[in-house]
């Protein structure tokens, strides 16, 4: 498949130019397929409304029902919702849809899972994210032809990492496929043809195939962060190592906003390959502190969390929160001590205490005033929740019997019970609700703290 895509049934592709060494493909026809079909549909006639008395009973059920209760923690929002293949990734929009990806692509459902689905075919697809303009961001695979190899040989079809920006995925309009973001093509360090093409050798341990694009997240002006990981890890070379993030900004021509992305920084800052406070080895995910529900103004914070899921190496603080600052003689990024300081007296856990994960997969941060932080780790099953100051668990509710102390809510074992998982991958929160990519259960689990329910 080269850089192929079905929605409902209809196939169709999405890329840029020749220039950058991929193949032509049939997407206009099917786009102007897409169009006949959901123009004459609103987005609320394809999903039903994000708010509908059939949405609040589904949570309603969940709520009231005496056997998911727990005094201490999260009780389950049933039903849980299957029917997908090993999913890696849930978001929940600015929109107030939720979008999934498994091994088929890319799902969007309401949020009561109510309305037929969509999809879209992308392989590999592993993590997605919407923008404030609701375009939605999607790292998955695609089969580049390279047209110009060494030697005159034949022409051959590489597997690399890819991010899409596909626009009107929520049916609001006609499809679109604004951007693909392709390893090497997109990388700006990769500054001349030969740099791009270099690696591109199955004979070579570092050959591009290898590299995989595992995360990306949304800034308030629009801009992303694509977390990279992969086998050339040198920090004395011009291209940026493997294991990086990537920011990339919207693209102006003549001060007009053409939708395409530019790659303008590749985060050097990060170690490759020596643990530290500012590493940056197999991430596995990235998220920001831009999050729905959409609002008049988020804080300027270009900040982010890491997940470091490399095997094989002894890294004490997995997950990382990365602080930027612009300054003006230009942008650092600085490690965050501030979590380094434990109060043990008003909690048990932290999300700087070392070897706190063993393979974490899945970031989020609250969007509401809470500012929670989850973590899903892959390896132990386990979801794990803390405040924006590092400290594990939440507020003491009013009833507790120990009001010093946050109440730990993290909660996970290996199952496939209503509080198990088996390999969990993606994590999102809305509205109250948590939403977990339980990967090896093939189903999206969801749950809500009983102290959040209304008697």
């Amino acid at each position: 498949m080269n850089n192929k895509a079905r929605v409902d049934g209809r196939s169709g592709s999405g890329n840029k130019s020749e220039s950058r060494y991929r193949s032509e493909s049939g997407l206009a026809l099917v786009l102007l397929v897409l169009m006949v079909a959901i123009t004459a549909t609103g987005c609320e006639a394809i999903f039903g409304s994000k708010q509908n008395d059939t949405t609040d009973e589904i949570f309603e059920v969940g709520r009231i029902d005496p056997s998911l209760r727990d005094t201490d923690g999260y009780a389950p929002v049933l039903p849980f919702w299957g029917d997908f293949d090993q999913p890696t990734d849930v978001f929940v929009g600015f929109d107030g849809f939720v979008y999934v990806t498994d091994a088929i692509g890319v799902h969007v459902l309401d949020r009561a899972d109510l309305a037929p689905r969509r999809t879209i075919e992308l392989p590999g697809a592993v993590s997605v994210t919407q923008d404030r303009l609701l375009n939605v961001y999607v790292a998955a695979r695609i089969d580049t032809l390279i047209q110009e190899p060494p030697n005159d040989q034949p022409p051959t079809v590489f597997n690399l990492p890819a991010v899409y920006k596909i626009r009107n995925l929520n049916g609001a309009g006609p499809i679109t496929f604004v951007d693909t973001l392709v390893h090497p093509f997109d990388d700006a360090s990769r500054g001349t043809a030969a740099s791009k093409l270099f690696r591109l050798d199955r004979t070579r341990s570092d050959n591009d195939e290898l590299v995989e694009f595992t995360g990306v997240a949304i800034m308030d002006d629009n801009a992303i962060y694509v977390s990279r990981t992969g086998p050339r890890n040198r920090t004395n070379e011009l291209p940026a190592p493997d294991n990086t993030v990537l920011e990339f900004v919207p693209e102006f021509v003549d001060g007009v906003r053409v939708g395409t992305m530019v790659n303008s920084a590749q985060i050097r800052a990060l170690n490759p390959s020596t643990p530290s406070l500012v590493s940056a080895i197999g991430l596995s995910d990235i998220t920001t502190f831009t999050n729905p529900p959409q609002r008049d103004q988020f804080p300027d914070s270009r900040d982010f969390l890491i997940a470091q899921a490399e095997e094989g190496v002894s890294i004490p603080f997995r997950v990382l929160r990365i602080n930027v600052v612009v300054t003006p003689d230009g942008t650092v990024y600085q490690p965050n001590q501030q979590f380094l300081v434990q109060d043990t007296t008003r909690a048990d856990g932290f999300l700087y205490e070392e070897f706190k994960f063993s393979k974490p997969s899945g970031l989020a941060v609250a969007g509401d005033v809470t500012g929670y932080i989850f973590v899903v780790d892959e390896e132990q099953h386990k979801l794990y929740q803390f405040k924006p100051n590092g400290q594990e668990g939440i507020d003491p509710p009013p009833a507790a019997v120990d009001r010093t102390r946050n109440l730990n809510v993290s909660f996970g074992e290996l199952g496939s019970g209503p509080r198990q998982f088996n390999s969990p991958s993606g994590v999102a929160y809305y509205d109250q609700v948590i939403y977990i990519a339980d990967r090896g259960n093939n189903r999206i689990a969801r749950y809500k703290l009983t102290t959040d329910f209304e008697d």
